[in-house]
């Protein structure tokens, strides 16, 4: 997805549909997926291997509250393969940035810009934790501005 400017206040639909990925480490407390949207940066000084981190327990700080592992991830282990996604929920973002360069985290492509959010409605209740995003990369979050909120 293209950076776009937003701004804190605005309401937005952000989805992303399943794509497969594969468990490749898991533990007590965290399965660890294969990222499929970014490779890690040779160049970067930032080291990523690749995977990215769920929390098994739901009521964990370190919970994702946007990403979607299916089955979930008390179920899943090491060699198992599971669908990630984000399934259609309305948040407000909090605080938006724009990276000129793009930011130097570790992946390759490099973010063009980052949000933090906050869901509005349902079960996923903001509970004063914002979510971070990373735009202009790989992933193929949909995000649809439904307004400003106050």
């Amino acid at each position: 997805m293209e950076a776009v400017e937003f701004q804190p206040g605005d309401h937005l639909l952000i989805s992303c549909e399943p794509q497969d990925v594969e468990v490749v480490r898991a533990d007590r407390f965290y399965v660890y997926v294969s990222w499929p949207w970014h490779r890690p940066d040779p160049a970067s000084k930032v080291r990523w291997d690749g995977t990215r981190a769920f929390a098994r327990d739901p009521e964990h700080s370190d919970f994702d509250q946007l990403w979607r592992l299916d089955p979930p991830p008390v179920e899943l282990q090491i060699g198992g393969v599971c669908q990630v996604s984000i399934p259609p929920i309305e948040v407000v973002v909090t605080w938006a940035a724009r990276f000129d360069p793009p930011k130097d985290i570790g992946w390759l492509p490099r973010p063009t810009g980052a949000l933090d959010v906050v869901p509005v409605f349902g079960e996923r209740q903001p509970g004063g934790e914002e979510i971070g995003l990373y735009l202009g990369d790989t992933e193929p979050l949909r995000i649809e501005r439904l307004g400003q909120l106050p």
